[in-house]
């Protein structure tokens, strides 16, 4: 009996469902229908909170092209690990894993396709594929302190234990520990970390203390850093003087070096502005940097008759 005649233009005509990957197979890069890649439910980083940085991304590509494809897993492997991630997931035939911005980038330009690696092992367990997403944002520059002891509390939560987390990040204990601690800083502290406004050695410690004493001592450095502005601005108007006065003849060298001298602060009036500079602020400094009982021994020997 003969065979039923299939017609290949027609066949030609229907879209095609993406390619099943079996859950083993690590892929060559390849593309993929952009709707078909579903963005990372558990990557902390905010993807979206720099935009500038997307569009930089998106002129590269539009320039070059893609010259990094995403790492991918596929749908089946990801929700066999996350299945409670079903609706973020949706109907996408992959889950990204690393590559965020990328996508992003790629979506804001219009593109129909983007650049993929399937990498399953990925998700042969929840820990394996948070580390992964993990680690490739914290080896960033760009990655902010707080995004980044986000994901090593996920990590921590699926570990187990911290040091589990920090042999899946090749870090050490006390490193996983501190991450940890900058979650237990005040809303405030975490803004200032995020923008660079103060550095993770000045809040090593401040975990361990009260909302109070945790923005004094954010109050105190950001009056430390304006008091150094201030004094290098100082500075450098006094040099800008002293090389106006020296082009136009109007004085020495000599004289010129006894200005700018005298235009700077002795060690001990420095040590008083950086604390705040009125006895309130000063104490209200040392409050949050001391304990009672070195407070009290201070008291008693500013008392102390000389």
């Amino acid at each position: 009996m003969a065979g039923k005649r299939i017609n290949l233009a027609e066949l030609a005509d229907d879209p095609l469902e993406e390619a099943r990957v079996p859950s083993f197979v690590e892929t060559a890069p390849r593309s993929a229908r952009v709707e078909q890649v579903a963005a990372n439910p558990k990557n902390t980083r905010d993807v979206h909170g720099h935009p500038e940085k997307i569009a930089n991304i998106a002129e590269s590509i539009r320039l070059h092209g893609q010259l990094q494809p995403c790492t991918v897993v596929t749908r089946d492997a990801f929700l066999a690990i996350f299945p409670d991630h079903t609706d973020d997931v949706g109907q996408a035939a992959f889950v990204q894993v690393t590559g965020g911005r990328r996508r992003a980038a790629v979506l804001e330009l219009g593109l129909s396709t983007i650049d993929i690696t399937v990498k399953n092992a990925l998700a042969e367990s929840r820990a394996k594929f948070i580390s992964a997403t993990a680690a490739e944002n914290i080896d960033r520059e760009d990655y902010d302190l707080i995004e980044e002891a986000r994901a090593v509390q996920l990590l921590v939560q699926e570990c187990g234990t911290g040091k589990g987390a920090a042999e899946q990040l090749a870090r050490t204990p006390p490193w996983v520990t501190q991450r940890l601690n900058l979650l237990k800083l005040e809303p405030e502290l975490h803004a200032a970390l995020r923008a660079a406004e103060i550095p993770l050695r000045e809040v090593r410690d401040l975990h361990k203390r009260s909302r109070d004493q945790q923005l004094a001592a954010l109050s105190a450095w950001q009056r430390l850093v304006e008091s150094r502005q201030q004094v290098d601005g100082k500075r450098w108007r006094g040099y800008e003087e002293e090389e106006s006065d020296l082009a136009a003849g109007n004085g020495s060298v000599a004289g010129s070096a006894e200005k700018t001298a005298a235009s700077r602060r002795s060690p001990v009036a420095a040590a008083i502005i950086r604390l705040g500079g009125t006895p309130a602020k000063i104490a209200q400094t040392l409050r949050a940097e001391l304990s009672p009982e070195d407070r009290q021994t201070l008291a008693e020997e500013l008392m102390r008759e000389s």
